[in-house]
């Protein structure tokens, strides 16, 4: 029996240790006698022979800048009374298409009824009054021609028939003028079109300057895109640029018809307006992106079907002198119905081509 209490003492911590040691040897099969020894295996290629191939290309293509922006209509129409009156009717709804010149509301008119009955008696009693005074003048002229009557008595006669006769004319004025706001009353559409929203019901007063109804006119729409002051030189008046719809999915090509000349200073944006095409299922407030060439650069592409998909590595089939040798490679996006390579492969390789693979690994 060890009675040194300094042994005792480094007796306690040394084993611990001991076994530590001896489980890490354990653990990494030190005591096994069927251990496989780390060696370099030749991997099996097979013979590229009669095989279909396809070239691995690199071409220029373009490096696409988006801007976002948001459907607008070209041509806003605010519809408004031009007399102050009360809505009788009211024809349309929010989201209703309307032909130009259809009734679209009607106003009480009656006051304008009336005035208009007032300037039609006032246009009679003008027309008896220069009715009288021409015949006074048709009386005196040849009286005054003979010197039967002054000369001065001659003149009163014809002061009172030429105002007579803009007594008529003044009438007639106050007439159509009454005629035309009595138009007034029966609102119609400036265009055709479609009602965004309507601001105004029945028994509602209306009056100029009162908005009654929104419109926009069907089939001209255009992108309204927020554009970054260092691409905005890249725009061209006139030119057609390629524009994503997000709600519909849809891509279409539409020409650039205005630049806004000035920079919004908190985002450093520039308004460039692109026409659509007449697509159905467009509306405006929905979100578009605009497409916008950037530079060139020079991508390596293969097509698609020749990648090899296993779990998350993706494979192609290299064709290296008269072997096929399997390659990981890193791809990229998709150019049309090739894919990009980003790394694993280079320009003027070969690929083997899914007709020789049978579609399996």
């Amino acid at each position: 029996m060890i009675d040194n209490p300094y042994i005792k003492k480094s007796a306690r911590f040394i084993l611990p240790i001991a076994i530590i040691v001896v489980m890490m040897f354990w653990l990494t099969g030190a005591f096994s006698k069927d251990r496989i020894e780390p060696a370099k295996l030749d991997v099996k290629m097979r013979p590229a022979a009669g095989v279909s191939t396809c070239n691995v290309v690199a071409v220029l293509t373009p490096i696409i800048s988006e801007a976002v922006g948001t459907i607008q209509p070209e041509y806003r129409m605010t519809v408004s009374s031009r007399i102050s009156a009360n809505i009788l009717e009211m024809r349309v709804r929010a989201g209703q298409r309307v032909k130009k010149d259809e009734l679209l509301a009607r106003l009480d008119s009656r006051d304008i009824t009336a005035r208009s009955a007032q300037a039609k008696e006032t246009l009679r009693r003008a027309q008896a009054t220069r009715n009288l005074a021409a015949s006074d003048y048709q009386r005196d002229k040849p009286l005054m021609d003979r010197a039967v009557i002054p000369r001065s008595e001659f003149d009163q006669t014809d002061m009172r028939l030429r105002t007579a006769e803009a007594d008529v004319q003044h009438a007639r004025e106050a007439l159509r003028e009454a005629d035309v706001s009595l138009s007034y009353a029966e609102i119609r559409s400036p265009a055709s079109g479609v009602v965004i929203d309507k601001l105004a019901d029945v028994g509602d007063l209306a009056a100029p300057g009162k908005a009654l109804l929104n419109m926009y006119e069907q089939g001209r729409l255009w992108l309204e895109a927020n554009v970054r002051e260092q691409e905005a030189s890249l725009l061209r008046i006139g030119q057609s640029y390629a524009i994503q719809i997000a709600a519909t999915g849809k891509t279409m090509d539409g020409k650039l018809v205005e630049i806004v000349p000035s920079i919004d200073p908190t985002s450093r944006t520039v308004i460039a307006r692109i026409t659509l095409p007449q697509t159905s299922g467009l509306y405006p407030g929905m979100f578009g992106r605009l497409s916008i060439p950037f530079r060139q650069t020079k991508k390596v592409l293969v097509p698609e079907n020749v990648i090899i998909r296993i779990g998350q590595l993706t494979l192609v089939d290299v064709v290296v002198g008269d072997h096929i040798k399997r390659r990981s490679i890193q791809i990229g996006g998709n150019v049309g119905n090739q894919v990009e390579i980003l790394s694993g492969l280079a320009e003027g390789e070969k690929v083997v081509c899914p007709s020789s693979q049978g579609g399996t690994p």
